[in-house]
């Protein structure tokens, strides 16, 4: 009897064990699953939130498109800038005394920096921390890189300042510079100026070796500005503006064609 009720007990403690564990498994998950469904909800939300505070980050720069006003405003100050610098650029006494290509180019440099000195104007109104950013970018552009001439400066400074407009969303006046940008330096680099030098010339036939060049020049589409004749050294210089199709082979070989006696070294440079 003592034995039965030994095992008795054990069976009894066995089972009530085992039905403890049952209970647990039961409501244990009864108690989490409210939480994990408002964990679940409460993440989905959130992500839901996140992805669409995402898109909204996004189109809040593009949204400005459909502001018809802003865009004509933002046109006018572009072209403003660049017609006012062109006043200044193509001013009849400096053009007058250019004798060398980089004096004909620096208008190209002139209109460049204008539009970027607009484009700037606007970037700072809208956020006037990017003053001090935009200065240091300068002085790392001037000092640390090798960009060539200003009017590449010009392009480099321009592409800088559309990249940081980007980054603050102001899309508006970056697809505007870039698009006037681009017709800008189209117009430009399609207005070439030439330096044609004609040494070794007789002091008898300069002048109608003169006239010869000329001639050559002009068949080959380039408009003659300044002709400058040395006779002391029988040189003759002429700064031409070259049409962008110039080419230069069959102007060597027009060069080389001329009559002997009229015949001089040719050097010239195209920018």
């Amino acid at each position: 009897m003592q034995e039965m009720d030994k095992t008795g007990y054990g069976r009894g403690r066995f089972s009530r064990s085992m039905m403890a564990i049952l209970l647990s498994g039961i409501v244990l998950p009864l108690g989490v699953m409210p939480s994990l469904a408002v964990a679940q909800e409460f993440g989905s939300t959130s992500k839901v939130e996140s992805v669409t505070q995402t898109w909204e980050e996004i189109g809040e720069g593009w949204v400005e498109f459909g502001n018809l006003p802003y865009i004509a405003h933002v046109t006018l100050i572009l072209l403003i800038s660049i017609i006012l610098a062109a006043a200044i650029a193509y001013h009849p006494s400096t053009r007058r005394k250019a004798s060398n290509i980089t004096e004909f180019e620096q208008p190209k440099t002139f209109l460049m920096y204008a539009m970027v000195g607009a484009l700037i104007a606007q970037l700072v109104q809208t956020n006037s921390s990017m003053a001090l950013v935009i200065f240091g970018i300068g002085g790392l552009l001037r000092f640390r890189t090798v960009v060539g001439e200003a009017k590449d400066t010009g392009r480099v400074i321009l592409v800088t300042v559309v990249g940081l407009c980007c980054g603050l969303k102001i899309f508006v006046a970056a697809v505007l510079a870039t698009l006037i940008g681009w017709v800008l330096i189209w117009y430009l680099e399609s207005q070439n100026a030439g330096r044609i030098v004609v040494k070794g010339l007789k002091d008898s036939d300069i002048l109608a070796a003169a006239e010869t060049y000329r001639g050559i020049l002009g068949e080959a589409g380039c408009a003659v500005i300044r002709e400058r004749k040395n006779l002391t050294k029988g040189r003759v210089t002429f700064i031409v503006k070259t049409p962008p199709e110039l080419d230069a082979e069959a102007l060597e070989e027009a060069f080389a064609n001329v009559p002997e006696e009229q015949r001089g070294v040719v050097d010239w440079e195209i920018s």
